[in-house]
């Protein structure tokens, strides 16, 4: 229950396994909308309440089995909090517990550090009531501040206008920078930064927008200050009522985005860093976390990539021992090229590979018919949390590329880097012969061993039983493999 918006998030979670988020709310409520002294307004509590009894009924239409309802900065700060709670509750129905700015401060880097690799540097969180910067190293919470620099607040404190003056953004700045200025461990030291609230994923919205950007995925897209500035001149030209034309702006948002843009710049200039990577997650999947992952202190998850891959086969339903001994062929051939000289090793790239072995029959969820196709498309927009953007096309691509046509980046330009066609073809290479190697679905291929011999690559096959309709399928990928190696494909049973 935010200071802005109120969301309602379900996941459905299998203890120590994987987990989905299967269904979410969204409300504009305005909670801090014009508080004051006395505490927040009439007007604004019941527009909260309305939402809570919504969100109470849908719990128990829908049989929600657990349910944390949290409030943040606008309850915690409000005068008139006892009534303000008596309002959330919902008759009973929803036992709401206030943050303490330690304890939002504390889910929003869980949500942060188990969806991203961040492992050194910092988390700016900015919801519509206040904004938190926490350090983190080796994964871990150092410390954090939380300062009332919320959208919402900074817009009524200091661009309450239609539009936007010079003196008044220039004030918010200065006031920003004060704000922030006691916490001596904040010093614009450079690093990585994650962000996560509503304002940093509009902001990246509105960049993906302005650039024409080929992936439609907020989540890990690297929003450079500078384009953060570039926003705010766009907003600052324009009346509130107009700044909803701007592509990504949310009608609902269009008056507290600019004052939230230059929090949000403001901040990154204190830490010293270029640019942020959006967290789509934050408080909400952060106390989820805790709870998923119970025992452990703290609530971390061990390999966040391995757990994205892991989560979209669950979801998709694939066939897990076929994927596992797929991903494995794969991988051993990968390694078994590098160990002849065709190719290097390289830890994130035999890492895609996996991923795309475990993850190439996604499609047949949908239908087995062109299911390269439909895999492509679901892994894409499904996301894969931990992986980079370049890293998250070239897994989709692979999936795409794994059968039929050969993948190319066309379309991906702007994505990904001028080493990553050869990349894609190597690597398509080593999973289209791993698939047809397990082509009877039986993993009867054991084990396969590379020669580079006269400008030909001979792959030695170990299976249990009768290997021939196998080295015949994988022989088929011969044209692949000459594309991605330069080299003729030869197969024989070891």
């Amino acid at each position: 229950m935010g200071s802005n918006t109120f969301r309602l998030v379900v996941f459905r979670y299998r203890r120590g396994g994987s987990f989905q988020l299967v269904d979410e709310i969204r409300d504009a409520v305005r909670l801090s909308a014009g508080a004051g002294p006395k505490g927040l307004r009439p007007e604004a509590v019941a527009r909260a309440e309305r939402a809570a009894r919504l969100y109470a009924a849908f719990c128990r239409a829908t049989g929600i089995e657990e349910v944390d309802a949290l409030a943040t900065s606008a309850v915690r700060d409000a005068a008139n909090q006892r009534a303000v709670l008596r309002a959330l509750g919902a008759g009973g129905a929803l036992p709401v517990r206030v943050l303490s700015a330690e304890e939002e401060a504390w889910y929003g880097y869980l949500g942060a550090v188990n969806s991203t690799t961040l492992g050194d540097g910092h988390v700016i969180d900015l919801g519509g009531g206040s904004a938190q910067v926490t350090e983190v190293r080796g994964r871990r919470l150092q410390r954090s501040i939380s300062r009332p620099l919320g959208a919402v607040r900074m817009t009524e404190a200091f661009l309450p206008d239609e539009k936007a003056s010079r003196g008044q953004t220039k004030a918010l700045r200065r006031h920003v920078a004060e704000a922030v200025a006691d916490a001596g461990w904040i010093r614009p030291a450079g690093g990585r930064a994650a962000g996560i609230g509503g304002t940093i994923r509009t902001l990246a919205a509105m960049d993906q927008r302005r650039a024409g950007y080929p992936l439609d995925e907020l989540h890990g897209y690297r929003l450079r200050r500078e384009a953060v500035e570039a926003l705010v001149g766009d907003m600052a030209a324009l009346p509130a009522r107009e700044r909803s034309r701007l592509p990504g702006l949310k009608p609902d948002r269009a008056d507290i985005t600019l004052a939230g843009a230059i929090v949000v710049s403001e901040l990154l200039g204190a830490i010293g860093a270029d640019e942020v990577e959006v967290c789509a997650q934050g408080l909400r999947e952060g106390v989820f976390y805790e709870r998923f992952l119970a025992p452990a202190d703290p609530p971390l998850v061990p390999d966040v990539r391995r757990q994205s891959v892991m989560n979209l086969v669950a979801a998709f339903r694939c066939d897990v021992p076929h994927s596992e001994h797929v991903a494995a062929l794969a991988t051993g051939l990968y390694d078994e090229l590098a160990r002849v000289g065709l190719q290097g090793v390289d830890r994130r790239e035999r890492e895609l590979l996996w991923a795309a072995g475990m993850l190439h029959d996604a499609g047949v969820l949908v239908d087995y018919n062109d299911h390269h196709k439909h895999g492509h498309y679901l892994v894409l927009n499904a996301g894969l949390p931990g992986f980079g953007h370049a890293e998250l096309a070239l897994v989709a691509l692979l999936v795409r590329g794994h059968r039929k046509a050969l993948p190319t980046v066309e379309g991906y330009e702007d994505v990904l880097g001028p080493e990553d066609a050869g990349r894609l073809d190597r690597l398509a290479a080593c999973l289209r012969v791993a698939e047809q190697l397990e082509r009877g679905r039986a993993r009867g291929v054991r084990e396969v061993r590379a020669q580079a011999v006269d400008g030909v690559a001979r792959l030695l096959v170990r299976a249990e039983d009768d290997p021939s309709v196998a080295l015949w399928s994988a022989g088929l990928e011969a044209p692949a493999f000459e594309r991605a190696f330069g080299r003729g494909l030869e197969l024989a049973e070891a």
